[in-house]
């Protein structure tokens, strides 16, 4: 779908700018990817060169975590995990010197993917208390000085073979939401965030796969809130929970959080192995007999296929998150150890192998949609769909007109975001893996990779890179903007780039 009258660029543009002239990016960064989780603001100028020697104000070491740093005027909070116990940090922004950490221990933490952590969500503030979750625990609220205010323990995670919780909670309307997962009772859970106690909870009982954070937007009905899930994005009326409308046939995998423009939302999903790029199929029973058959050249055997033939090569560093070829084989072809084919077993699983690539369950889609209707709107209110450039897990960032999209290999694609049409699809010659969510300022954009390297690129109509600088220690977490600096969570520290002045 590309019907779009021109006139909603127009549109487009109005909505845009009135995200980034919102005062509030001046000096606070209240949760995951900054006020309304756009990731953008034009009220911050950080520097464009910056690493180790270079506009580095300071430079702390952090406990294991992937957190976002979050930031209310002069204090950043953050979190991680200190052997059992839970901690979240309060840090001076201008300093970096630890203004205090509280730890909570718990008997279990939540069993978690080999790339994320057991604190992984960022915390929220609104300027009175900051407020956690993890998913080993459940909800906590501090004040400013440290002090506990409440606790709210929630049942450990269901996720995803034992992937682990990666959704944060927001603020909206008066309400700390939070999505938890808990397979068939999963659902959406809004409470009082005076004293944690709950106001109403919404059930997803079904499209309850999600490592994305929730959004909020106004309609003329009044406030609502949406949860991007595997397959479904569905709305819920922030007063009482009650799910008003969705979209279908979405991308089985949801980590990208939305971006809200006004009355249209930008989704964007992912397949369970990516892009179908990533995949390379088995070779014709006639290549790979000769590669993997038996020694009468009559069948392949499974046990002589090598373990380092890839058959998804996601593009992070050290070979993260790849599927072998006896991998698929075994989950995706229901192989067992010690199994022979002969050319048409072969065959077969090939072209399961091959068709899975360009299925449903590996399906990449990003879509604008408008707000508002009533229950299935993804026919009447889906704007444009399109299928390529899209991340696994980074959210979009949209400038002006423009959205970009970073993924796996340092892959960027920029589409207007009235029509969808693609606008460029370039690397940006920083390979590796692309966990964090880019963030923009000043017509620029930075995004980060596993390898360390921040690229910052001109937010224009074709790929202009500015810089590239290298921290030296991976970077998983989503940056944050506060006045004239970045703030930047590696593998082991927290780095503020830009103004040193105290």
């Amino acid at each position: 779908m590309r019907a779009l009258a021109p006139r909603l660029k127009a549109t487009f543009l109005q909505l845009a700018s009135l995200i980034t002239i919102s005062p509030s990016f001046a000096s606070n960064w209240p949760g995951f990817r900054g006020p309304a989780a756009s990731g953008v603001s034009a009220t911050t100028a950080p520097p464009i060169v910056f690493g180790p020697t270079t506009h580095l104000a300071w430079k702390v070491a952090l406990p294991p975590g992937l957190s976002s740093p979050v930031i209310w005027q002069d204090v950043l909070f953050l979190t991680g995990t200190v052997e059992k116990n839970l901690a979240t940090l309060c840090l001076d922004r201008l300093t970096g010197r630890k203004l205090w950490e509280q730890l909570v221990p718990v008997e279990k933490l939540e069993r978690v993917h080999r790339d994320n952590s057991p604190a992984t969500p960022t915390p929220v503030t609104d300027g009175k208390a900051v407020y956690v979750y993890f998913g080993s625990l459940g909800l906590l609220a501090y004040d400013f000085s440290g002090k506990e205010l409440w606790r709210k323990p929630l049942p450990l995670p269901k996720t995803f073979q034992n992937q682990g919780t990666g959704t944060s909670p927001i603020l909206a309307a008066g309400k700390l939401i939070v999505f938890i997962q808990l397979g068939n009772d999963s659902h959406l859970l809004a409470v009082d965030p005076h004293d944690g106690h709950e106001l109403w909870r919404a059930p997803l009982p079904i499209h309850n796969n999600s490592y994305a954070t929730p959004v909020t937007w106004q309609e003329p009905s009044g406030g609502f809130v949406g949860m991007v899930c595997g397959a479904r994005f569905a709305a819920f009326r922030l007063s009482d929970g009650q799910e008003t409308w969705w979209i279908n046939e979405l991308g089985r995998q949801a980590c990208s959080t939305p971006i809200v423009l006004g009355d249209r939302l930008l989704l964007a999903t992912a397949g369970v192995q990516g892009e179908a790029a990533n995949i390379t199929p088995p070779p014709p029973f006639a290549e790979a007999v000769k590669l993997y058959g038996s020694a009468q050249g009559d069948t392949i055997d499974y046990d002589q296929i090598p373990p380092n033939i890839i058959f998804t090569d996601r593009q992070a560093s050290g070979g993260q998150g790849n599927m072998s070829l006896k991998n698929a084989l075994r989950f995706l072809g229901e192989v067992q150890t010690g199994a022979k084919f002969n050319r048409e077993q072969w065959e077969k699983i090939r072209a399961n192998l091959t068709s899975f690539a360009t299925g449903p369950f590996n399906q990449t889609v990003v879509l604008a949609a408008r707000t508002g209707g009533r229950n299935d709107v993804t026919s009447s209110h889906v704007i444009w769909r399109e299928t390529k450039g899209v991340p696994e897990m980074p959210s979009p960032v949209v400038w002006q007109d423009r959205a970009y999209l970073i993924r796996s290999g340092g892959f960027l694609a920029c589409r207007d975001v009235t029509t969808g049409q693609m606008i460029f699809e370039k690397r940006i010659d920083s390979p590796g893996g692309y966990y964090a969510s880019p963030v923009a300022a000043q017509g620029r954009v930075y995004v980060a990779s596993d390898r360390g390297t921040i690229t910052v690129f001109q937010a224009e109509r074709e790929l202009v890179v500015l810089a590239r600088n290298e921290i030296g220690e991976p970077i998983w977490a989503s940056p944050a903007l506060a006045q004239k600096n970045l703030y930047v969570r590696s593998s082991r520290h927290l780095w503020s780039f830009g103004d040193t002045a105290p």
